[in-house]
């Protein structure tokens, strides 16, 4: 993967913790890995939204289904015993 340099502008604050914390000339590969885990954190929350609502959306339809199978069973054991 290609490189880039690029411009940032961050609090104060913030870059004096990183630089307190962050050995010398390892500040961008730090920022590049809290970037891609945040980036990748996103992805996985946008996916179980999708799965929540996928389920949802099946739930209701095995629901559905569960009644009219049981409104049927109920119908062939009622032939059956009485």
């Amino acid at each position: 993967m290609g490189k880039r340099k690029v411009t940032l502008t961050l609090p104060e604050e913030l870059l004096d913790e990183l630089r307190r914390r962050v050995p010398e000339r390892k500040l961008s590969q730090y920022i590049a890995e809290a970037a891609a885990a945040r980036l990748a954190e996103e992805e996985r929350m946008q996916l179980r939204e999708r799965l929540k609502e996928q389920y949802l959306a099946r739930a209701s339809e095995d629901r559905e289904l569960a009644e009219e199978f049981f409104a049927a069973e109920q119908e062939v054991s009622e032939r059956i015993v009485g």
